[in-house]
C-alpha cells in the first residue's frame, strides 16, 4: 500500500514538473515594442491599441512570458533615451537569443535619414542600426509598421537580420494599415500557414499581411499608398514578393515570432522516428522548391502538392501518436 502511494505521488510530481517545463521558454528571447508619438489623440489611441493587441497575442497565443516583452510607450521624457537604455540592458543576453523590435507609430524621411517619431528626439535609422549591431544576439527581427519605413532597410540590412517595413519609399508617408494585418497574421493559424507545417514563419506572416492589405485597398477602390517590403539577405534592398527559394525570404521562412519553449529541448532528447521523418520531409520540400525553375510549372505544382499531402498525413500520424 505504502509503495503504491509513493508511486502515485511520484507520478503526480513528474506530471507537475513536466507541465512546468513545457510552459517555460527554453530561450530568453526578447521582444521590444516601441510606441511612437501620436501627435493627435486618435493616433495615440491607435498606436497603443496595436501594441496592446500584439502584447496579448504574444502572451496568450505565442507562448511568451511578460518578462520577455519590453513595452516602451510614449512618455513625457525623451523616448529615444529610453530605447537606448533598453538596448544597453540587453547587452548580457546570449548569442543564441532572438531579439525582435516592433514599432507602431509615425515615420518620416528627410532625404538623408529615416526616423522613428518619438517623444523628444527622434531615433534615426543609423542610430537603430548601431544599437542592433552592438547586441550579441545573432538572430534579430525588426518590424517598422509606420509610414516612410522603407528607407530603414538600407541602414539596417545585415546578415541574420529580418527586416519588415510597411512602405517601400520615404515618400509613402500616409498613416498605414499594415500593422493591423501584421498582428492578425501572427494568430491566423492554418489560413496563414501556407506550407502546412503547423507553424507560421515570418515569411508567411509577411505574405498574409501584404495580401490582406492589397485586398483592403482593392475593396475600397483606392490607390494603394503603402507597399510592404521584406529584407533578410543583407543586400539592403527589400522585396515586396520575397520567396523561400532564393533572395529575400529564405531566412524569414525559417524564423518564427513564437516563443521557443522547452518542448523543443525535450523532443531533442527523445528518439521519435515520426519527428525525424517530418524534419527530413520539410528539408525535402525546401530542396524541391529551390528547383522550381528547372521544371514546367504544371509538373512543379503537381509534385509539390504530393509533398504537401505527405506532410499532412505525417502531421496526422504525429498528432494521433501524441498522448
Amino acid at each position: 500500500m505504502h509503495k503504491n502511494v509513493c508511486s502515485s505521488i511520484l507520478i503526480v510530481l513528474i506530471t507537475v514538473f513536466m507541465s512546468m517545463l513545457l510552459s517555460v521558454p527554453a530561450f530568453a528571447d526578447r521582444i521590444i515594442i516601441i510606441v511612437g508619438k501620436g501627435g493627435q489623440p486618435q493616433y495615440t489611441q491607435k498606436f497603443n491599441a496595436y501594441a496592446d493587441k500584439l502584447d496579448r497575442a504574444l502572451t496568450s497565443q505565442l507562448g511568451y512570458q511578460s518578462s520577455q516583452i519590453v513595452m516602451l510607450r510614449e512618455s513625457s521624457g525623451d523616448s529615444a533615451s529610453h530605447v537606448r537604455r533598453t538596448f544597453a540592458q540587453l547587452a548580457t543576453i546570449g548569442p543564441e537569443e532572438q531579439v525582435t523590435v516592433i514599432y507602431f507609430g509615425h515615420g518620416t524621411h528627410d532625404g538623408q535619414w529615416a526616423k522613428l517619431n518619438l517623444t523628444g528626439s527622434d531615433l534615426r535609422d543609423v542610430d537603430l542600426a548601431t544599437l542592433l549591431d552592438r547586441l550579441p544576439s545573432r538572430q534579430q527581427i525588426v518590424v517598422h509598421t509606420g509610414a516612410a519605413s522603407g528607407p530603414f532597410i538600407q541602414k539596417l540590412s545585415h546578415a541574420n537580420r529580418v527586416i519588415i517595413t510597411a512602405t517601400r519609399g520615404g515618400d509613402e508617408n500616409h498613416t498605414t494599415v499594415f500593422p493591423e494585418y501584421f498582428i492578425d497574421a501572427l494568430t491566423a493559424g492554418s489560413e496563414a500557414d501556407l506550407d502546412k507545417n503547423g507553424e507560421i514563419s515570418l515569411l508567411e506572416v509577411f505574405d498574409y499581411a501584404r495580401d490582406r492589405l492589397v485586398r483592403f485597398y482593392e475593396d475600397a477602390k483606392r490607390l494603394r499608398p503603402e507597399h510592404p517590403l521584406l529584407d533578410d539577405n543583407g543586400d539592403g534592398e527589400g522585396s515586396e514578393t520575397p520567396s523561400s527559394a532564393s533572395g529575400d525570404g529564405r531566412l524569414a521562412n525559417k524564423v518564427y515570432l513564437k516563443a521557443r519553449t522547452s518542448v523543443t529541448t525535450i523532443e531533442s532528447l527523445i528518439t521519435n522516428p515520426l519527428l525525424k521523418e517530418k524534419a527530413a520531409l520539410l528539408d525535402e520540400i525546401e530542396a524541391f522548391k529551390a528547383r522550381k525553375s528547372e521544371m514546367p510549372e504544371t509538373e512543379y505544382r503537381h509534385k509539390l502538392e504530393e509533398l504537401f499531402i505527405r506532410l499532412a498525413r505525417l502531421n496526422r500520424q504525429i498528432k494521433s501518436a501524441t498522448p
